[in-house]
């Protein structure tokens, strides 16, 4: 009978290591700037995170949700759900700026019907059917949670914290995903949910290395070669060489804590103002800023993870 006990430990252990992983929904305006896709792929290289869905948000989101399920499929995750977002802020229009990253798109890569849901939709299914609280991860503007957030204020029981990756705290500068939809982003802040909000005050220490670009391209594989397209195609776009890792911090901040000082405190965001978020520090409060990054430690991790993890992962 000991192969019995033996085969029984295992499955024992990887039922520990499957609840151990953290459930998400990754909120992305994937294709505005590189940082978008750099995120993605690092969020799937993580065996911490259990992505559930993927969601697209603001201005052309058609091409971003076509470029996103090219790269589930790149990644061969398409057994992520998918959906598409909402085209426009809730009080601002549409910007018509073309991305040299969607040129990527072959007339192939066609999205299922599935994907056409409406994007607060999913999130909101997503959450109330989960069995445990879900992480929403918003690298772009707000809309999309905060619809979820107005639409079912259910959710809001069942959401273990909201990681954004916008604003600036130690600093009157207006980060654009705040900027784009002024009124979301203070509907969230507002809404009680926990929050772990990662701005430009950390973001910007973070810019990809020489030898990380080097390291991507000399992995030569298919997941990494498509990550170097795209990276050479907003080079042509921005005439920048090395990205900066904005949004992958905020990946990294969900499993990875320890790579970050926050601060707890309160944040408003003015809707007459320019999109500035203003801080005030108050302990116990449910919202924590990045003040501090080990960009180094962090750079060392997402270059690990984008050349050598597995994009078998589920």
């Amino acid at each position: 009978m000991t192969w019995k006990r033996s085969a029984l430990l295992v499955l024992i252990c990887l039922t520990a290591s499957a609840q151990a992983r953290i459930p998400i929904i990754l909120d992305t305006d994937l294709g505005d700037s590189i940082d978008d896709a750099l995120a993605l792929a690092f969020a799937l290289r993580s065996p911490e995170l259990d992505v559930r869905a993927v969601t697209t948000v603001i201005d052309d989101v058609e091409s971003k949700t076509r470029l996103a399920w090219k790269m589930l499929g790149v990644y061969n995750r398409r057994d992520i759900s998918l959906a598409m977002g909402a085209p426009e802020p809730l009080l601002d229009p549409t910007m018509t700026t073309a991305s040299k990253e969607f040129e990527v798109l072959t007339r192939n890569d066609t999205i299922p019907d599935a994907a056409r849901r409406r994007a607060s939709d999913v999130i909101i299914d997503t959450v109330l059917q989960s069995r445990g609280k879900i992480t929403l991860v918003a690298i772009g503007p707000l809309t999309n949670i905060a619809l979820a957030l107005k639409t079912d204020p259910r959710i809001k029981n069942s959401i273990e914290r909201i990681v954004i990756m916008g604003g600036a705290y130690l600093s009157s500068e207006a980060e654009y995903n705040i900027k784009r939809d002024r009124a979301a982003a203070e509907i969230v802040f507002h809404s009680g949910v926990p929050i772990t909000a990662v701005g430009l005050d950390v973001t910007s220490q973070c810019k990809l290395r020489e030898k990380d670009l080097d390291r991507l391209r000399l992995a030569n594989d298919p997941d990494g070669n498509f990550l170097v397209r795209l990276i050479d195609l907003a080079e042509e776009q921005t005439h920048d060489a090395n990205p900066t890792l904005y949004d992958p911090l905020a990946i990294a901040a969900i499993f990875r804590p320890d790579l970050l000082e926050m601060q707890s405190g309160t944040v408003d965001v003015p809707l007459s103002g320019t999109g500035q978020t203003i801080f005030q520090a108050e302990a116990g409060a449910k919202t924590q800023v990045a003040v501090r990054v080990n960009a180094p430690a962090f750079l060392d991790l997402f270059a690990d993870r984008v050349t050598r993890g597995s994009s078998a992962l589920r």
